[in-house]
């Protein structure tokens, strides 16, 4: 661990992966805190319960570090906090593997996870899930099957009329027959959802649930930390290739980056800043660099930030090119392409469909990616690209 400290404090370490397991950090100061954990789960997780975990500590024992005791069993107790803030977020991490998290400040989880458990001792009422409208997870109990059926239904559920009415109740074939969802929707839009009993009248279940709804109505979502899932479960950064798009305006997230990116340091803020003045639909992430300068672990952890707070999100490329048909074969020949070229024109083509990435384009022929899209920009108008994977027809 000593060797490890050195390297971070040299090289802006976060992450050390081993084959099952890594260890995430977060420095504040001259400390390291640092966790332990399973290799599938989410570093950005992680990294904010560490920063949590941080400023509790210091605030504790400020008087203690500025004194420079070596009494470090003044420091035993801190282990109670430790354990009280993961009973706090229990389950989160687990929940980041395959579905996308709204991570809540520890307060206003705690609450919600205190009304929830108290609504689901009622009668009829089983296991409970808070879910944004579009598909964060911000608190859940349900099986993971009953996870599954749930997102199914999510995307018909705002066009449900009854939910005007304040819920809703739905059958589903992976229920026991004796149950179903019953659905409401708090005033901020984010659904309250339970598992419950198929002979309990609605107006009996809403009342048992309402101070769920209550709790989840008064939650500041301005405050809420996006994680997915795929990207950030990664320990070494994004794909460099990978395309970054905005998810809200670039102007209004500069105006409010102060609400975005508070409590980071200075430096992290300026860069996201830099980035963020940059971010359009066509920078890749290796664009992002070059332009900015940035090392490759200088803009992981700015598009982290970004990503988590639902500023940006990165998007694969899906490269699709037109037919080889004798309109091509004529703009190959006025445009004069090299045999070089031509030959990974032909390694490619059968994979530039829409169903594959340009990683795994790269994977499939052992081509580099820099090569690869090189090679395509140069065919213009016959090669579009695509941000979700699709499969127009097989080559």
């Amino acid at each position: 661990m000593g060797s490890l400290a050195e390297r971070v404090s040299e090289q802006q370490i976060k992450v050390v992966s081993f084959a099952s397991n890594k260890f995430v950090w977060q420095q504040k100061g001259d400390l390291l805190f640092i966790a332990l954990v399973s290799q599938e789960d989410s570093v950005e997780i992680y990294r904010v319960l560490l920063r949590d975990l941080a400023d509790q500590f210091v605030s504790t024992f400020y008087s203690e570090l500025k004194s420079g005791t070596s009494q470090f069993t003044v420091f035993k107790r801190f282990a109670d906090t430790v354990e009280a803030t993961l009973q706090r977020f229990d389950g989160i991490p687990g929940l980041a593997r395959r579905y996308k998290i709204g991570l809540l400040p520890a307060d206003d989880l705690k609450r919600l996870r205190i009304v929830m458990a108290q609504a689901e001792r009622r009668p009829g009422v089983m296991r409970g899930a808070v879910i944004t409208r579009d598909g964060f997870v911000l608190a859940s109990n349900l099986r993971s099957y009953e996870m599954e059926a749930l997102l199914d239904l999510l995307d018909s559920l705002s066009s449900a009329p009854k939910l005007a009415e304040r819920s809703l109740t739905l059958s589903h074939t992976s229920l026991d027959p004796l149950t179903r969802f019953f659905v409401t929707r708090a005033e901020n839009n984010v659904y309250c959802i339970f598992i419950v009993s198929a002979e309990k009248p609605d107006s009996q279940l809403l009342k048992g649930v309402e101070p769920v709804l209550a709790a989840v109505a008064s939650l500041d979502q301005t405050s809420l930390k996006r994680v997915l899932p795929t990207y950030l479960a990664e320990s070494t950064g994004f794909y460099e290739y990978d395309l970054v798009i905005p998810l809200i305006p670039v102007a209004e997230a500069l105006d409010s980056s102060s609400r975005f990116l508070g409590g980071i340091e200075d430096t992290l803020r300026a860069n996201a800043v830099t980035v963020l003045n940059i971010v359009d639909q066509r920078n890749t992430i290796t664009d992002i660099e070059r332009k900015t300068g940035f090392t490759a672990e200088e803009t992981t952890e700015v598009l982290a930030h970004l990503v988590s707070n639902g500023i940006v999100k990165i998007a694969k490329l899906y490269p699709v090119m037109a037919e080889r048909d004798r309109r091509f074969a004529a703009f190959l020949e006025v445009a004069g392409m090299n045999n070089r070229d031509y030959r990974i024109v032909d390694a490619i083509w059968q994979y530039c469909t829409g169903a594959y990435s340009l990683k795994e384009v790269s994977d499939e022929t052992e081509i580099p990616a820099a090569r690869i899209l090189e090679v395509l920009k140069s065919l213009g108008k016959y090669v579009r690209y695509e941000t979700e994977r699709v499969m127009q027809h097989v080559r």
